[in-house]
């Protein structure tokens, strides 16, 4: 859509993001710096992914966005290192609607879909309707048709036929819509100053796509472009090999690999077409250990991932990088090191490399602008080298939250009644008791103040910051667009017929059951009731959006209760 624009010249792709949303802020006066071209390389910096999948449009998702970033920050200068975000895709889709003056659905029904025939795609398939393909849960349990309010960054729907007509729209022969010089602009390369430092070749650096090529298939002098696509629901995935003017296609209902099924039905094709096929990933071997240079030493220390900490160490005498997850909770009476304490990951060097030799996988470090990385290299199928861990320093004189978030557990606040169950609805916020100074909520952040702690695995996708609040007398937080109490707002349960009311802000409430018992509910229409197994690695045992009638619940556990302000939920404890 943003190609197309540009080819009537109503944008350029290295315009920077604010010509065409004034009203796009951050707290990072770096965000001025955003242009076009890196919402699509997603080298944009912009934290994660603002919105949630739910079963009914609800909200605002373009005013939340710009709400959310108003109070963020960037995690790297805009252009340094491609990480994926769909925010920046929700802000294409912005751009796209105010140079059109159309909604985006009316944009692209109007200027890709109907012109290239693809006569079954459309909103979200809760929008759309029409044979669809269910989504069903291990148990069998059917859930209703997903909604994805986020259009530009994964809400549309489609069928495999109508995907591969997008896909031959951008080979030489297809009904190309775009012009020369936008086509060749969507299928090179879009490189930033990290992927200079990698070894090998990196993905997400391509133009919207997560790649704009595969190095097996290069050697055979292909380029293969592909996107995938995955919600609460469903997988998908597009390959294209422009020359051959080949496109695969794969929807699934569910949690499937996608992309796996795409590259071995285009293997298949090659294959049937008497085309030379990619070779199988060779198998990786390492050689005898070797002594560490003194260099990479200077490496040990304490890096993160994109979820918690961790400890490196060397053992020179074998000749191994030893990787610790950090311990969590109070220093009295806990060793900082203990002795039996197994690495989750032990990595013996030779030949340049620090080698896993159960999963044959081979990493190295890189340092630039962004830090220090621990990088995986040639990952399988795409054969790209993958940072996936983060160096961070110790603090030299820390800071702690204005309440003891050690351990503390948080309810959401803001949840509709139609979004999608997942694990945000009860988070636990964590302290590194060799890492003072950090907290562990959405990520590992760095504590700034006492109310606000920054994010430190700034390479890594959908990070947030963690901010505390003061509201009704009670400490809520917030990360990204989540906003959570502490368990105090909890209303217990006693026998009888209980009523929870929906306050006139609307916020989420929660009770609690003390003794084991049957459930039952009354709840208003469009209400929800989401029953939790209790406080320690809460199960969801019941969801009124799937179950009804009563439920025999654990003593301690947790109901969820969302609706309207004012509306009444009457729960019964026998």
């Amino acid at each position: 859509g943003v190609l197309l624009l540009a080819d009537e010249g109503k944008l350029r792709i290295d315009d920077p993001v604010v010509k065409h949303i004034p009203e796009f802020t951050m707290k990072d006066p770096r965000y001025r710096d955003i242009t076009v071209r890196m919402l699509f390389n997603h080298s944009s910096g912009l934290p994660g992914s603002t919105f949630s999948f739910g079963y009914r449009a609800d909200g605002d998702h373009q005013a939340l966005l710009l709400e959310t970033l108003s109070e963020a920050r960037l995690k790297h200068a805009p252009g340094e290192m491609s990480i994926y975000c769909n925010d920046g895709f929700t802000l294409a889709e912005m751009v796209i609607e105010r140079l059109s003056g159309k909604k985006f659905a009316e944009f692209v029904a109007e200027r890709i879909f109907k012109p290239l025939d693809m006569n079954d795609s459309g909103e979200s398939i809760g929008v759309a309707g029409g044979k669809i393909a269910e989504f069903y849960d291990n148990e069998g349990k059917i859930y209703p048709p997903e909604v994805v309010t986020v259009l530009g960054a994964g809400g549309l729907s489609s069928t495999p036929e109508d995907l591969c007509r997008f896909g031959d729209s951008f080979t030489p022969g297809g009904r190309n819509i775009l012009s020369g010089p936008s086509l060749a602009e969507i299928m090179k390369q879009q490189p930033t100053p990290f992927s200079a430092l990698l070894k090998g070749d990196a993905i997400l650096e391509a133009f919207g796509w997560d790649y704009a090529l595969l190095p097996a298939y290069r050697t055979n002098g292909y380029q293969v472009v592909g996107k995938s696509g995955g919600t609460m629901c469903y997988s998908t995935n597009l390959q294209i090999l422009p020359g051959e003017r080949l496109a695969v296609a794969a929807i699934f209902s569910g949690h499937v690999s996608a992309d796996e099924a795409t590259y071995r039905i285009m293997d298949a094709l090659l294959k049937d077409k008497g085309l030379p096929r990619p070779a199988s990933d060779p198998v990786k071997k390492s050689g005898e250990p070797q002594p560490v240079p003194e260099e990479l030493l200077q490496k040990a220390g304490y890096y993160v991932n994109g979820e918690k900490a961790f400890r490196f160490s060397f053992d020179t005498g074998k000749h191994e990088l030893h990787i610790h997850p950090l311990p969590q909770g109070p220093e009295e009476g806990m060793e900082a090191h203990p002795a039996e304490e197994k690495p989750l990951l032990s990595l013996v060097y030779t030949g340049g490399s620090f080698h896993d030799r159960e999963k044959k996988n081979s990493y190295y470090f890189i340092t630039g602008d962004s830090g220090t990385f621990l990088v995986v290299e040639k990952i399988p199928r795409f054969e790209a080298d993958i940072p996936v861990f983060q160096k961070i320093e110790p603090v030299e004189d820390p800071g702690s939250m204005s309440v003891n978030v050690d351990g503390k557990l948080w309810l959401i606040r803001n949840m509709s009644a139609f979004d999608q169950l997942s694990e945000v609805f009860l988070m636990r916020s964590a302290l590194y008791r060799e890492l003072p100074g950090y907290v562990q909520f959405f990520g590992v952040n760095k504590i700034e103040t006492p109310d606000f702690a920054a994010i430190a695995a700034t390479g890594f996708r959908d990070q947030g910051e963690f901010r505390l609040f003061m509201k009704n007398g009670n400490v809520q937080a917030k990360a990204m667009q989540f906003i959570y109490s502490g368990k105090e707002i909890l209303t217990p349960l006693a026998p009888g017929k209980n009523t929870v009311a929906i306050a006139p802000e609307g916020d989420n409430e929660w009770a609690a059951v003390p003794d084991e018992c049957t459930l039952s509910f009354e709840k208003p229409v469009g209400g929800r009731v989401i029953v939790f197994s209790g406080e320690e690695e809460p199960e969801p045992l019941y969801d009124s959006i799937t179950d009804s009638g009563d439920i025999n619940v654990p003593g301690g556990a947790l109901l969820f209760l969302a609706g309207n302000p004012g509306e009444i939920f009457e729960i019964t404890v026998p």
